[in-house]
């Protein structure tokens, strides 16, 4: 159970997550531009085995949701903050074949009154909801995940804007560091490598504008340049092209 008694402060919500990346699983809340529901945040989860098989097996009964959402009991999204003083280690709640809020919520749960456990978050950030939106800005995703199975979430800002989480994997090859040398392309060395690097998320931006309309779909491939500080890998920065072969979920109009 979580530490955490269940007091009310100005971010306490029902706080909708989207549910993804099979092994290990990723939640992604849904944000909005309105209070409590004002931050992007992105975890890595731990669930029960029971669960984690079905969530793999089940079939989407909703073919205009093919994902599922997490809904947790109410509670302060503040709790999921890092560098708070006594973070939230697990939330309970439900998860829905679908969205929540919409036809998927008019099912049987896939799974209810289960505790997932928060291993790790990987991003946290809260979204001003007086900002406006730079249309100069540059298209930004945060990338996330292993080296077999990566994840790019789109980054928000300001509105309008757009909710997205993709699947992506690494071209086999095309990964160097800032001096063109090539990276290491064995399968350990890269699973390591992508471990260390992406967790926290890491921001990669592209060369074209922040629009709903230039987003990356599926079937795209980007060279994507990433920075790094001083990962535990001793790389400093590499580049390496992405191929975009999911997309998982797409939210625009609540964000507009």
């Amino acid at each position: 159970m979580s530490d955490h008694m269940h007091h009310h402060d100005h971010t306490t919500g029902v706080h909708g997550m989207l549910l993804f990346g099979g092994e290990p699983p990723y939640l992604s809340h849904l944000p909005m531009f309105a209070r409590p529901h004002n931050f992007q945040v992105l975890l890595r989860a731990g669930l029960p085995d029971n669960v984690q098989t079905a969530l793999v097996s089940h079939d989407h009964a909703v073919a205009t949701e093919p994902y599922d959402t997490f809904v947790p009991d109410a509670f302060p999204i503040s709790e999921l903050d890092p560098d708070g003083s006594r973070p939230r280690t697990a939330i309970t709640g439900t998860i829905v074949c679908g969205h929540f809020e919409r036809q998927g919520g008019k099912n049987p749960p896939i799974a209810a009154d289960i505790e997932v456990g928060i291993e790790r978050v990987l991003h946290f950030g809260e979204l001003d909801v007086k900002a406006e939106h730079d249309t100069g800005a540059d298209l930004s995703y945060l990338c996330f995940g292993r080296a077999g199975r990566l994840h790019l979430a789109h980054a928000i800002t300001a509105r309008p804007t757009f909710d997205q989480v993709l699947e992506v994997r690494v071209v086999p090859g095309s990964a160097t560091d800032r001096a063109g040398r090539p990276l290491p392309d064995d399968a350990e060395t890269l699973e390591r490598f992508f471990r260390d690097t992406f967790e926290p998320a890491t921001p990669v931006t592209l060369d074209r504008t922040d629009d709903p309309d230039q987003r990356l779909t599926a079937g795209q491939t980007i060279t994507a340049l990433f920075g790094q500080k001083s990962p535990p890998s001793g790389f400093h920065g590499f580049r390496a092209e992405l191929e975009v072969t999911q997309e998982i979920y797409v939210e625009i109009d609540e964000l507009a």
